[in-house]
C-alpha cells in the first residue's frame, strides 16, 4: 500500500533553503506548528548553512515539539543545472529528491509561505490513486474565466504541455508527494533527479514537475495555495470557472498564503503600494507571524 493511512502518523513537511532564507523557512515551520493537530515531522533540506544556522533550526523545531530530520544538500545534486532566473534559486531543485529520502507522504512547502490551517488536511487528502497532490495555478485559472479568456497569456503553458487545455497546470509551492508511489515508478523517480533537465524550463522544476505528473495529479483546494494580493479576484475567478470542482473552490478562506514574486514580505516596501495591490493584509500577517515566531 502506498503512502500513509489517512489520519495516522505525523504530518510530514519539507522545506529547502540556503543560508539566505533560513528565517523565512522557520516562519513556515513555526506557522505549521501553530495549526497542526498532530505531531509534526520536519524534513529540512539545507544548503551551505552555517553550524549556527543548523543549531537554530534544531532549537526551533525542538521548542515547537517537532521532530527534525536534517538533509544536507550538496552541490552535486545540481550538476548540469543552470540558474536562468535570479528570482528562482537552484535550491528549489532539492525538492525533486524528496521521494528518495522520505518514507510515506510528505508536504513540500516553499519558504515564501505562511500556514494558516491544519496541514493534516493536506497530509490526509484523497489522492485517488495519484502520486502527487497540488493546487492548480491561480494565475492560469484567472486567464480562463468565462468571457475573460486570454489564451495569449497561456502560450508558454500550452507549448509546455503540448495542448491548448492547460487547466491542469499546478503551482509547485505546495506539493503532497506520495514518495512510495513515486519510487515504485523507477523511471519517474530517476527523471525527478535530473537537475539539468529541470532547470532548462522557464519556471524550472515547476514546469518539469507539471510535465512529469501531467495526468497523474490530484488537485487540492485553492485555499491551500492562496497567492497574496488576489483575495478580491479569487471569488470572481472561481465563480467564472463552472467546470472547476466545488471541492477545489472551498473553503473560501485561505489556509496558506503564498508570497509569490520578487517583493517578499521580509523586504522593505511601501505600505501604500502594498495597499494598492491588495497585499497589505497579507503583508501584515507575515510580519506579525515572523515577530511572534522568531523573537
Amino acid at each position: 500500500m502506498s503512502g500513509d493511512v489517512t489520519g495516522q502518523g505525523p504530518i510530514r513537511i519539507a522545506v529547502a533553503t540556503d543560508a539566505n532564507m533560513v528565517e523565512a523557512a522557520l516562519v513556515v515551520i513555526g506557522s505549521a506548528l501553530e495549526h497542526a493537530s498532530r505531531a509534526l515531522e520536519v524534513h529540512f533540506l539545507g544548503y551551505q548553512l552555517t553550524a549556527a544556522q543548523r543549531d537554530r533550526v534544531a532549537a526551533h523545531c525542538e521548542a515547537g515539539g517537532a521532530r527534525l530530520v536534517y538533509h544536507e544538500i550538496t552541490p552535486d545534486l545540481f550538476d548540469g543545472a543552470e540558474q536562468r532566473d535570479s528570482n528562482i534559486s537552484l535550491v528549489t531543485l532539492a525538492r525533486m529528491h524528496l521521494p528518495r529520502w522520505v518514507e510515506g507522504r510528505v508536504i513540500y512547502l516553499d519558504c515564501d509561505m505562511l500556514v494558516l490551517g491544519d496541514l493534516a488536511e493536506v497530509q490526509d487528502a484523497d489522492l485517488a490513486g495519484q502520486p502527487l497532490g497540488a493546487v492548480r495555478d491561480f494565475y492560469v485559472l484567472d486567464q480562463m474565466r468565462a468571457g475573460q479568456e486570454r489564451p495569449e497569456k497561456l502560450a508558454h503553458h500550452a507549448a509546455l504541455l503540448g495542448r491548448a487545455d492547460v487547466a491542469g497546470y499546478f503551482n509547485a509551492g505546495l506539493l503532497l508527494l506520495d514518495c512510495e508511489a513515486i519510487r515504485a515508478d523507477a523511471d519517474l523517480c530517476a527523471r525527478m533527479g535530473d537537475a539539468g533537465e529541470a532547470s532548462r524550463y522557464k519556471f524550472m522544476d515547476q514546469d518539469f514537475l507539471n510535465l512529469l505528473f501531467d495526468g497523474r495529479t490530484a488537485f487540492l483546494p485553492q485555499a491551500w495555495n492562496s497567492i497574496w494580493g488576489r483575495d478580491a479576484a479569487r471569488a470572481k475567478t472561481l465563480a467564472g470557472l463552472p467546470w472547476l470542482p466545488d471541492a477545489e473552490k472551498t473553503p473560501a478562506a485561505s489556509r496558506l498564503i503564498h508570497y509569490t514574486g520578487p517583493k517578499k514580505p521580509w523586504k522593505k516596501q511601501s505600505l501604500a503600494k502594498a495597499l494598492l495591490r491588495g497585499r497589505l493584509r497579507a503583508l501584515r500577517q507575515w510580519r506579525l507571524a515572523s515577530k511572534r515566531l522568531l523573537d
